[in-house]
């Protein structure tokens, strides 16, 4: 989900500005970066949120190979992994607000669409554009994806808590986990592949914009 980091070294060139208007280009140049900039703690979530996740599923083999006769230590084991996921989805709103907030930024460079006379530059700012409108349609539903998955998890590790859990109710709530992270999986490769396909748009758009740029 990472979403490549672009400093530009220097401002366009003399004659693409006076094709187009210094203003409207220095507008797009300006959001495109600060929209990366509050893309930040969105980047800084990855890693936190992958720690809890294995850490969860390590909980749960631990639950699994207790007997029905260890159920205090499986109640403690359970009530750990459901402050995990208490975590992860507070990680997840904090990526929300991230994704929100860089998207909001994004739109603003919109009404330049039309000021931009170069008509080559001109079109590629509206793929760009529609690439990044792609990318914030598949993360809503990679975010709704995946808070539905973590309260299935929440509801597993609950009901592991219970005496009286047979082996065909576990069954099926393990099945419905699984089939949840098959979705989020799915959604996850969306959204990535938009999220290269706008990489590729805005790298062109600066090339043509005659924009020295450094990749991080």
């Amino acid at each position: 989900m990472k979403h490549r980091k672009w400093i530009v070294l220097v401002v366009m060139a003399a004659a693409l500005l006076s094709g187009c208007g210094e203003e409207p280009a220095e507008t797009v140049y300006q959001h495109l970066e600060a929209a990366v900039e509050l893309e930040q703690p969105f980047e800084e979530q990855q890693e936190p949120l992958q720690a809890a996740e294995l850490k969860e599923n390590e909980l749960f083999e631990q639950i699994i190979a207790l007997g029905v006769n260890d159920m205090e230590e499986i109640s403690e084991l359970a009530d750990e992994a459901l402050a995990s996921i208490a975590s992860r989805l507070a990680m997840i709103e904090t990526e929300k607000e991230s994704i929100e907030r860089s998207y909001a930024e994004f739109e603003l460079i919109k009404p330049a669409e039309d000021e931009v006379e170069d008509e080559q530059l001109r079109s590629l700012l509206a793929e760009l554009i529609a690439a990044m409108d792609k990318r914030y349609e598949h993360y809503q539903k990679l975010y709704e994806a995946y808070v539905t998955a973590a309260k299935e998890d929440e509801a597993l590790f609950t009901m592991l808590k219970q005496e009286e859990l047979t082996m065909e109710e576990l069954q099926a709530q393990i099945d419905t986990v699984n089939a949840s992270y098959e979705v989020v999986s799915k959604e996850k490769e969306q959204f990535n592949q938009y999220t290269d396909e706008y990489n590729e748009k805005k790298r062109l758009f600066y090339e043509t914009a005659e924009l020295e740029v450094q990749f991080e």
